[in-house]
């Protein structure tokens, strides 16, 4: 089995809980991300668009410090508490993905960890050779 490297990208704060990505062979697993900035605080206070700009900003973070780019994501899971808040993160998702938009799922859950989260996504990433 191909080594497991964590992956923290620069100046986030470590949680010993979880890994924001891990590395396996030529592919990076991104945890699930929410809406909060380097320093845990939250942003965008009940605005999905809001937050899921930080959520994509986050991953970025992390398929960055893996050694790829955006474009390399091939497949993203979000969950929403709410399907209204549906719009705000499609129009994120096609501004991070203007073309060859990864393979996508959305998921309508009850809550996510904290009430005021209303967005998480996590990806899958095959990083170059």
């Amino acid at each position: 089995m191909p080594e497991r490297k964590p992956v923290i990208p620069p100046g986030a704060t470590p949680n010993p809980a979880l890994s924001p990505g891990v590395v396996v062979g030529d592919f990076l697993f991104v945890s699930g991300h929410v809406a909060t900035d380097n320093s845990g605080n939250l942003v965008g206070e009940g605005d999905a668009e809001a937050q899921s700009r930080q959520i994509m900003d986050n991953i970025r973070g992390v398929v960055t410090a893996a050694g790829g780019k955006m474009e390399d994501v091939a497949k993203i899971t979000c969950f929403i508490t709410d399907i209204a808040y549906y719009p705000g993160y499609s129009k994120v998702r096609a501004e991070t993905w203007p073309k060859d938009p990864p393979a996508s799922s959305t998921v309508v859950v009850a809550g996510l960890v904290r009430p005021e989260y209303l967005v998480e996504v996590e990806a899958i990433v095959r990083l170059p050779g």
